[in-house]
């Protein structure tokens, strides 16, 4: 009898014991997601006031409206539940995201594409090097009466910058399109396929799959950083304009107000660095209005 009363008290003990360790590891894996969407969330918020459409719009406000069930059923420990929504957020967060980074992709392309054909960077670094042949005009005195200016139509006096800024128009295209690669690398992870491919996906897949989608975004934010630098470098010359146009110093010249830039382009240079876009159009209409 006495020992069928331990064993009893034994089993019912280990039984507590699970049952405990149990509820402990479903609160802490709601915790973690808990922690882990929020951030998510925070960093998609910029990307779709950005580039807004009404389907991503829609699909950004069907995310906040699951993450806040989810939240409230965590708040209320009810961990369970939380942790299923939790997880059925990730999945939705994933397809949204799969679209963003392809908009985001076909952006960066587009803006590697303009920048080269604006800017005739191929020609830039090769031609106006100051050790090339074309430097040798500059480097000795100019006899207005005999020689003949090697200014033309397509090299002007403004463009004479070159010779020293070429190197960096090269920097710069060459790091945009390594981190444009990087990006694709990223989107295109062949191991996102497995996990997709499997009947049943583990959180922390789908944590790998949004991380990664989240870094292919990185690389094509710096990627069109890149590109647009070297728009900043060909227009440097305008830089004094801008001054007097804004009533600013050159370390105040933020993205909207930077006409180096194209202004079809000033969103993206605007998220490069998370601001928000619609904020920074009416900044700069309020500060407009304020110098007139």
């Amino acid at each position: 009898m006495k020992l069928f009363k331990f064993t009893a008290i034994v089993i019912t003990s280990i039984i507590l014991i699970y049952s405990d360790a149990s509820a402990i590891s479903v609160s802490v894996r709601s915790s973690k997601d808990y922690y882990y969407t929020t951030r998510i969330l925070r960093e998609m918020k910029p990307m779709i006031t950005n580039f807004k459409t009404d389907e991503n719009q829609k699909s950004m406000d069907s995310l906040m409206k699951n993450f806040e069930e989810a939240t409230l059923e965590h708040y209320g420990t009810n961990y369970d539940s939380s942790a299923l929504k939790y997880y059925n957020l990730k999945l939705e967060i994933i397809k949204v995201l799969e679209s963003v980074c392809t908009q985001y992709i076909d952006r960066t392309k587009e803006i590697l594409t303009a920048t080269s054909i604006d800017n005739n960077t191929i020609e830039i670094f090769i031609t106006y090097d100051k050790n090339s042949g074309y430097a040798t005009y500059f480097n000795k005195p100019f006899d207005p009466l005999r020689d003949v200016k090697p200014y033309d139509d397509k090299f002007t006096a403004k463009d004479y910058h070159f010779f020293f800024d070429s190197q960096k128009v090269e920097s710069y295209l060459r790091n945009g399109h390594f981190n444009y690669n990087e990006a694709k690398k990223f989107f295109n992870d062949p191991e996102i396929a497995f996990i997709k491919s499997r009947k049943r996906i583990k959180t922390d897949q789908l944590n790998y799959i949004i991380d990664r989608y989240i870094t292919a975004i990185q690389f094509c934010r710096m990627a069109k950083q890149s590109a647009l630098e070297i728009y900043k470098v060909k227009n440097e010359f305008n830089t004094g304009a801008i001054q007097d146009k804004y009533k600013l110093r050159k370390d105040q010249i933020t993205p909207i107000f930077d006409d180096r830039i194209p202004e079809k382009f000033k969103v993206d240079a605007i998220d490069n660095i998370k601001m928000l876009y619609p904020v920074e159009l009416e900044r700069r209409k309020k500060f407009a209005s304020q110098i007139n």
